[in-house]
């Protein structure tokens, strides 16, 4: 891919996540992919990690935000975002991101 199209794509890339990273400025500690499901969807889902069930159960605490604009705060993920439908991460003790292989997405 060129770098013209890098650009657009990455432009163009949406993903959701919680408002406790878009709006509350935390960082992204527990992120998947999925497959996605409106048109420039990238299936990249973020959360901080600490939203209870609660949280999470209410569709107002989401939105939908380039991945640019997720990656731009937490630089830390960018080399994870090439990863496969299916695959989830989290920070770990040492604060690095560690893959989860007990991870299944919810129906």
């Amino acid at each position: 891919m060129n770098l013209f199209a890098q650009a657009l794509s990455a432009a163009l890339d949406r993903c959701i996540a919680t408002k406790t990273v878009t709006e509350g400025g935390e960082p992204v500690g527990f992120l998947y992919r999925e497959a996605p499901v409106f048109e420039h969807d990238s299936g990249w889902r973020f959360f901080s990690g600490d939203e209870s069930d609660e949280y999470t159960d209410n569709p107002d605490n989401f939105t939908v935000c380039s991945v640019a604009d997720i990656t731009a705060r937490n630089p830390e993920i960018a080399a994870l975002l090439a990863k496969p439908e299916g695959s989830a991460w989290e920070t770990g003790e040492d604060g690095a991101f560690q893959a989860v292989a007990d991870w299944q997405p919810q129906d």
